[in-house]
């Protein structure tokens, strides 16, 4: 039975077919556009479309005469660009292939997988292999009659240039090509092609673009010399005239001859037309042209008069007596005689020539032809601006609330003032501002002129902005600048606070050699780094008890607040709202500047972002008037460290007493530091009791100092 169903279905299918040719057949065999139909293959299926692509390229490609070939219709540029690259013949020399586009130079890039359905023109373009040297144009060098080239006729000199050239850039090569002139003759002007070309000269831009020819002109001249001068009577007519062709050699006596000096003066040099024209030396130069000689004269021997700028006392007498050309070299010395003392408060600035204000200053090679007045200049001793704190005596205690832990302690952020240890200070001033780079320069200027050495150098580093806090100068270069700055201030190094090994010792000037093994004299007056104990002092200080924790009778603020901060910053560990840590990160943002605070939940940005130093005095100032103690610059402080203090009473201490460390202290924090024991936590060391160290040496783009002096 199903078989005599499977029979049945074919028959049913094979009538079909037939009936379909029929149709067909009787359709006459043609599509509507005449065509034949693909004709079946064997198997079942049709033969493809046929269609043509037609290769062709630019002018630098040769292609082969057959320029065209078949392909199936649907076949990808991939599976035909080897048969488009077989038409390719060659390329012109210094060309090769660059790509393949469709119908032509302009036609879209032909990419891989580009289906090719119809027929097609296939594009070649090339590209420059090989960049041929740039195009050089000849030129042909001419003269007049009295002009002798270095070939003649027909064989004119040439020089080959690069096309484009203009005048300026290739009248040197035509002058080469110019022996000399006839006797009396002299260069007159270069003309363009003939004596009556276009003229050449300075004026004349226009690029040598072709093969060229250029003329030089020459001029015969008669002269008259016009002999003027200054301190000097000239004998009438005050004129010589000469031959044509005559050298300076030759009519420079009978010039001379006509000058008569006035006292203190003799001849110096001759000069073409006037004082600032050029020097005649060369004996052998043809005298072309009527012109002016000016007799140059100089003084026999010349005074040199020191004047002040208004705060310099001078000696007696302030001159000096030379001989003509004597230079400031050689008497450098003899002026530094003549200056007495300063006034208070300033110092040697600099030597400046005819004026107190001249813009350069005096170079050993200057010299002096003609009586001068040399001033000596000076500048002011830059003021510092502090904040006088009053003595105390602070009682230590430990702090009765939680502090960031390092490694389980909590002794990083505790500050110098521990339950156990009472610290008494005297009075001292301290520094409004951090050190500002407008303070820095100049006193450093003014140091290394004076004998200081400094490990800073100012050709290598970069200074901030005027008005930020100077950074990148090591703990040694800080109090060596300390020294220097005293010295500028009262005169001499009596009062400087470093010395060397001990109390009496010279004062350091070389931080490289003489700053590690330096000893304090808090006896003397000036200018010195804070001890850390004064540093946290003036940094906590609180005038009442608000949000304080007390020390003996007096109020300090909170260790984990910044300094001028009212409340505590918000550290990891902390509990709280949000607005609650909101309201920490703004009152810490009132004092301190620094880019990163703890949320509650994870470290992020200040809004709007801290990006870098701020400048001094930004932020509002703490309860003694003092800026900065809290972020921006970390600040060196004159103690070595040591990871804990001494207990007991202790009186003004400079330094941990068991540390036999180099690391000296840094206190305050700054803007971007990341540090332990959370990254990105640049908050954590605004915290009046964070304590940091680093090695005398070192020196950071963040880290700063300020001052401390007794007034």
């Amino acid at each position: 039975m199903e078989d005599t169903i499977m029979s049945t279905a074919k028959k049913i299918r094979l009538g079909i077919a037939l009936a379909a040719l029929a149709i067909l057949a009787g359709c006459g065999g043609t599509d509507e556009s005449g065509s034949a139909p693909n004709t079946p293959q064997q198997g079942g299926g049709s033969t493809p479309t046929q269609i043509t692509i037609t290769v062709a390229g630019d002018e630098h490609v040769t292609l082969k005469a057959e320029k065209t070939f078949t392909a199936d219709k649907g076949k990808t540029w991939h599976q035909l660009k080897a048969a488009a690259e077989d038409k390719i013949d060659g390329y012109a020399p210094s060309y090769g292939f660059d790509t393949w586009k469709l119908t032509g130079a302009s036609g879209a890039p032909l990419l891989d997988d580009y289906v090719f359905n119809t027929n097609e023109t296939v594009f070649v373009v090339s590209k420059q292999t090989v960049v041929p040297p740039p195009p050089k144009v000849t030129i042909t060098v001419k003269g007049d009659e009295n002009v002798e080239l270095i070939s003649i006729a027909p064989d004119f000199p040439t020089f080959e240039v690069e096309k484009g050239k203009r005048w300026d850039e290739i009248e040197s090569l035509a002058e080469s090509k110019i022996k000399k002139y006839k006797d009396n003759y002299k260069f007159k002007e270069w003309r363009l092609t003939d004596a009556l070309g276009t003229l050449l000269n300075n004026s004349y831009t226009t690029p040598f673009d072709n093969n060229e020819t250029v003329f030089v002109v020459s001029e015969p001249v008669m002269i008259t010399l016009t002999i003027t001068g200054d301190h000097v009577d000239i004998d009438p007519p005050a004129s010589i005239t000469v031959q044509k062709g005559k050298t300076w050699g030759e009519v420079k006596d009978l010039a001379k001859g006509l000058l008569r000096y006035h006292t203190n003066y003799e001849f110096k040099q001759w000069r073409r037309n006037g004082p600032s024209g050029a020097v005649l030396s060369a004996d052998n130069l043809p005298l072309g042209s009527d012109m002016t000689i000016y007799a140059e004269a100089k003084q026999k021997n010349v005074t040199i008069t020191i004047k002040s700028d208004g705060h310099v006392q001078l000696a007696a007498d302030p001159r000096i007596t030379k001989p003509y050309g004597v230079t400031w070299g050689e008497i450098k010395d003899d002026a530094k005689k003549k200056i007495t003392g300063y006034d208070t408060g300033f110092v040697f600035a600099s030597w400046k020539k005819g004026s107190a204000t001249a813009e350069n200053e005096l170079a050993d090679f200057d010299n002096f032809e003609v009586d001068t007045d040399v001033y000596v200049t000076t500048q002011a001793v830059p003021v510092s601006v502090g904040v006088k704190v009053p003595a105390a005596t602070i009682t230590g205690q430990n702090a009765a609330y939680a502090l960031p832990k390092k490694n389980g302690s909590d002794t990083l952020w505790r500050g110098v003032f521990p339950s156990g240890r009472t610290v008494n200070l005297s009075e001292y001033t301290i520094g409004k501002y951090e050190v500002t780079v407008e303070l820095w320069k100049p006193v450093y200027e003014w140091a290394k002129e004076n004998g200081y050495t400094f490990e800073y150098d100012d050709e290598e580093k970069h200074y901030n902005d005027a008005k930020q806090p100077m950074t990148d100068m090591s703990w040694r270069d800080c109090i060596t600048w300390c020294n220097a700055y005293t010295e500028m201030k009262f005169g001499s190094t009596e009062q400087c606070v470093y010395r060397k090994d001990s109390e009496t010792g010279a004062a350091v000037k070389d931080a490289n050699t003489e700053a590690d093994d330096a000893y304090c004299n808090l006896a003397k007056k000036g200018y010195r780094l804070p001890t850390e104990a004064e540093w946290e002092y003036a940094a906590r200080y609180q005038n009442n008890n608000t949000n304080a924790e007390q020390y003996g009778a007096v109020y300090l603020t909170k260790l984990d607040s910044a300094s001028g901060a009212i409340k505590p910053i918000g550290f990891k560990g902390m509990t709280g709202t949000p607005d609650y840590f909101a309201d920490l990160r703004k009152e810490t943002a009132r004092v301190a500047v620094f880019n990163k605070y703890y949320n509650g939940t994870t470290f992020v940005e200040q809004s709007p972002a801290v990006t870098g130093l701020a400048d001094v005095g930004t932020k509002d100032a703490n309860a003694l008037g003092i800026f900065d103690m809290s972020g921006n610059a970390l600040e060196w402080c004159w103690d070595k460290y040591s990871a804990t203090v001494s207990s007991g009473m202790v009186t003004n201490p400079q330094s941990a007493s068991l540390s036999t460390t180099t690391k000296r202290v840094l206190r305050g924090g700054n803007w971007s530091l990341s540090d332990k024991p959370v990254t990105e936590n640049a908050v954590y060391g605004c915290m009046t009791g964070k304590r940091d160290s680093d090695s005398s040496h070192n020196s950071y783009d963040v880290v700063g100092f300020r001052l401390v002096w007794k007034e």
